[in-house]
């Protein structure tokens, strides 16, 4: 018996939807597209590995921001007791702080494992040089992501090792950048309650919709210029 095609089944809902916007046929350009047969081989899987982590971070992340405070002016700090309220008194909060903990590490072994794929596969040359392109940027505001977030628990760790990390971005040899990039970040002189505002506005806002908006033209290139065989 023949599985009928979607459109066949189609709710009133859908139908009322096609009727003012060709919804079918933009979920059919999606979802329905042959993919060749080298493309069958588990490291070509790496690259649907980083889109599901990242949805998951994104669902993990939107979940932890409604408990948590990013406020450092007190002691202690309301953002470390919110983050102790969400791994102890929310319910399942564990298991979704653990979630996006892992889920964060894990994503940059993906994106690496990726982009090694597609090294070794040559499909970063032309005409897909632009995509590669994307890609990288892509990787570094990941990176981005997992310093920021890094902060947010507000602990000692947390505050040393971002410390570092500032000192570090001093370090470049270009002494009007390094001091722009520190007092961008830290927000004043030393650590303090401006660097967690800024860094959870950069982890929570600006980075997340540079990411979307990065995936979406990643996917677009692959779209429009297929998937590359190896060479």
């Amino acid at each position: 018996m023949a599985i009928p095609h979607p459109r066949d089944v189609q709710l009133a809902a859908v139908r009322w939807l096609d009727e003012r916007y060709p919804f079918t046929k933009a979920v059919d350009e999606a979802l329905y597209q042959r993919v060749p047969n080298f493309a069958n081989a588990f490291y070509y899987c790496f690259g649907g590995m980083v889109f599901i982590l990242i949805v998951f971070q994104l669902l993990t992340g939107v979940l932890l921001a409604l408990y948590y405070v990013p406020d450092a002016s007190s002691n202690p700090a309301p953002a470390y007791q919110s983050v102790n309220f969400i791994q102890n008194q929310v319910f399942l909060g564990w298991l979704i702080r653990g979630v996006h903990f892992w889920a964060a590490n894990l994503l940059i072994i993906m994106v690496l494992l990726h982009m090694a794929r597609v090294y070794w596969t040559g499909s970063y040359r032309a005409p897909r040089e632009l995509n590669w392109i994307v890609g990288v940027t892509m990787l570094f505001i990941i990176l981005a992501l997992a310093l920021t977030g890094y902060l947010l628990p507000w602990d000692t760790k947390a505050y040393f090792a971002t410390e570092v990390t500032i000192k570090i971005t001093a370090g470049i040899p270009i002494g009007p950048v390094s001091a722009f990039i520190k007092e961008l970040l830290q927000g004043g002189p030393v650590v303090g309650p401006p660097t967690l505002q800024r860094f959870f506005t950069l982890h929570v806002f600006v980075l997340p919709a540079l990411i979307v908006l990065l995936m979406y033209v990643h996917f677009r290139f692959i779209r429009a210029h297929g998937i590359s065989e190896p060479l």
